[in-house]
């Protein structure tokens, strides 16, 4: 079973692999500031999955954007204090192969009605 707070950060902030994968990447590595392109890279994922969940995780907070003299935007980690007990026990949970596998079903579920409760909130947004 996952720890309630572990299931509240999943449900509420982390509804995707790639905004898990993001997650454990800034946190394991927490004075990063990367850009879109530069994290695909290091992450080997497709650059509009990047992008799109970065663009999640900081509109939630988890990430804070800056431009450079490129004007690209960098992001860094920068978690809200009351998810960072959440987050402890997430990847303390995800050290654990039975617990990890349990995460992953879960985010896999959650993604799967991530992309339809986008499409309910901009067809209300666009109303």
């Amino acid at each position: 079973m996952i720890d309630p707070h572990v299931q509240r950060l999943l449900e509420h902030v982390l509804d995707t692999p790639t905004k898990l994968h993001l997650l454990l990447m800034f946190h394991e590595n927490p004075r990063s500031e990367l850009s879109a392109a530069a994290i695909a890279e290091r992450l080997f994922r497709d650059i509009w999955s990047v992008q799109q969940a970065l663009d999640e995780l900081a509109a939630s907070g988890f990430l804070s954007v800056t431009n450079t003299m490129g004007g690209q935007p960098i992001y860094r980690y920068t978690p809200p204090p009351e998810w960072h007990e959440a987050i402890r026990r997430l990847v303390r949970s995800y050290n654990d192969p039975l617990e990890r596998d349990l995460i992953q079903r879960t985010i896999r579920d959650l993604a799967a009605l991530a992309s339809f409760r986008r499409s309910e909130l901009e067809r209300f947004e666009f109303a």
